[in-house]
């Protein structure tokens, strides 16, 4: 009988799995995540026979923020607004960051 410590390479496909759905700036979940959790929502709102809410929100003239004060602080302010929301909300919601589409 042999026997492989598998540790290390479970470990790795768990970060590689992470990775691919979630923000690498914030650790929020990605639009492939939230797609996912959304499906996932409706799914059991039409089950319950219950309502779902989604609520976008986008930061106005933060490109003006990057170019004015740098990407370093654009990263920590759009940090910042990740962990407030998190607080904000139910640990079963979803808070997620689209990076924006164009620069």
């Amino acid at each position: 009988m042999v026997f492989r410590d598998v540790s290390t390479t479970r470990a790795l496909a768990l970060r590689m799995a992470h990775q691919a759905q979630h923000d690498v700036l914030t650790d929020l979940p990605n639009r492939l995540l939230l797609n996912d959790r959304i499906t996932q929502a409706m799914a059991l709102a039409r089950r319950q026979k219950t309502k779902l809410a989604v609520l976008f929100l986008d930061l106005d003239r933060f490109k003006h923020i990057n170019d004015s004060l740098g990407h370093d602080v654009g990263d920590r302010l759009l940090q910042a607004v990740a962990r407030r929301l998190l607080g904000c909300v139910r640990g079963s919601d979803t808070v997620s960051r689209h990076g924006a589409m164009n620069s």
